[in-house]
């Protein structure tokens, strides 16, 4: 049977929603460099939820495919075409809404699955005002980003020159890598560049001025992404996603 409730019929779902985590996967709609498409932060994280769910016996709800507001440091910025985000407000009540809904349906175990980094705060405004309105004892949710999710010995192992950094891994090996496993055909290998963001200074600047992140968006390198890379990485995930799903409920 499918994990996805968006698959299920209304019936099928009413039967599972009490005992299942409920997943919400929640990315972005970003520029991620010339070689990766606009949607990699919800394609990934969507993937991510259904392998998880089906080793759990979970429910995976539509991905949330739009989050805040993309930064220099982690993203590239607003300023560049196709990057589409939320307000802070609006990404708070829509998870506060999705999530009071499930609640509603007699769902009490979730697990907010977060796919872009700028997102991390306002998903846990919104658990927090979920939990506060709910009012009930028996409602538990977990929130993490899938870089957490990592262990160390991994990302030693995939970076031996060094490591850039979580924030830097914007359209760069990680998610290069992990497309190339999950979507072959969205990666435009001929198009990746060897390049990092060199002039981003250690403070933020507002409006963001030119020059800071490279023309193609890239932060970090991500010439040595690739489907192998991808696997390892996305095994080492899910693994530590179902020790967690596991621990906590």
């Amino acid at each position: 049977m499918t994990v996805l409730m968006s698959e299920m019929t209304w019936d099928e779902y009413e039967k599972k929603v009490k005992d299942s985590v409920i997943f919400l996967p929640v990315g972005a709609t970003e520029q991620h460099g010339y070689h990766l498409p606009l949607g990699v932060d919800f394609y990934q994280i969507e993937k991510l939820s259904e392998l998880v769910a089906e080793n759990v016996n979970g429910i995976v709800a539509p991905t949330i495919q739009y989050g805040y507001k993309s930064q220099p440091h982690s993203g590239g910025g607003q300023i560049f075409p196709g990057t589409t985000s939320l307000s802070a407000q609006t990404l708070i009540l829509l998870v506060k809404d999705i999530l009071l809904e499930f609640i509603r349906h007699g769902a009490t175990k979730f697990a907010v699955m977060d796919g872009h980094y700028e997102n991390k705060m306002f998903l846990a405004e919104a658990i927090d005002l979920v939990l506060k309105e709910a009012n009930r004892d028996d409602i538990k949710v977990v929130k993490c980003c899938f870089t957490d999710m990592l262990d160390e010995e991994v990302v030693t192992k995939l970076f031996p020159n060094g490591f850039p950094g979580y924030d830097l891994e914007h359209a760069a090996l990680i998610e290069t890598a992990m497309m190339c496993h999950f979507y072959p055909n969205l990666v435009h290998k001929e198009k990746i560049i060897s390049e990092q963001a060199d002039n981003l200074p250690r403070y933020e600047i507002f409006p963001q001025p030119e020059g800071i992140v490279p023309n193609s968006g890239v932060l970090a390198d991500p010439i040595h992404g690739t489907a192998a890379s991808g696997k390892i990485i996305i095994e080492n995930l899910v693994k530590n996603y179902v020790e967690m799903i596991e621990t906590e409920f």
